[in-house]
């Protein structure tokens, strides 16, 4: 089996060391490179694509939202997944809407943060414990004259919300539901529209309130 790639993107030393120190114990974990800069980021999408990109996400400092779509251009088939400090609810629900593959804080566990390497390779979404409290606290707290009834979807609508949030992307969806890989696009732009929903994550959530998949 081969090695998952993965580079770090963090200016804080002590927090390199430990994420060195996870990866390089495992020997289907791969360091490709320790990114220091914006430039170093780049270069690195353009000459190495790793798999999973660890990123600390800090809008005041080193990698801004405008820099995690860079990176979407750069290496689309590189997850990022986010380690930070910044504990902000607005910048969190921010930078999800774009569609990173996970988001962690640097207080979690070594267990935890290895978890999340991991699925976000496979092409899972991964969120800790913390981030998932306030990502449903979000929608637990939202104003119930906004909760009416559920929105009704097509029964392929829901076949496409089942499989988006299994983790498939659409071109796997369309080739087990035989449609071009356009209509489920399609499908999955009107859902989001239709729901009123911003990125997978709350897709999840909805599809688990609402009964379409089960917890």
């Amino acid at each position: 089996m081969s090695s998952i790639k993965v580079a770090i993107a963090d200016k804080q030393a002590l927090t390199k060391v430990g994420l060195k120190s996870f990866i390089n114990e495992r020997k289907d974990l791969q360091l490709l490179n320790e990114i220091n800069s914006l430039d170093d980021l780049r270069n690195t999408l353009k000459s190495e694509q790793p798999q999973v990109l660890l990123v600390d996400y800090n809008l005041r400092d080193f990698v801004s939202i405008s820099d995690l779509r860079e990176v979407k251009i750069l290496s689309p088939n590189t997850k990022i997944l986010i380690i930070s400090s910044d504990n902000d609810k607005s910048n969190i629900f921010d930078v999800i809407k774009i569609g990173i593959s996970g988001y962690v804080t640097k207080e979690c566990s070594q267990q935890e943060i290895v978890g999340a390497i991991y699925a976000t390779a496979k092409g899972e979404k991964f969120f800790c414990n913390k981030v998932l409290d306030l990502i449903l606290e979000k929608h637990l707290n939202k104003d119930p004259e906004d909760e009416c009834l559920p929105t009704e979807l097509s029964v392929r609508e829901v076949e496409i919300v089942q499989l988006t949030v299994s983790g498939m992307n659409a071109r796997q969806i369309a080739d087990k539901l035989y449609l071009s890989h356009h209509t489920v696009y399609t499908h999955r732009k009107n859902v989001m529209k239709k729901l009123a929903l911003g990125s997978v994550t709350e897709l999840t959530l909805y599809a688990v309130k609402t009964g379409i998949i089960s917890a």
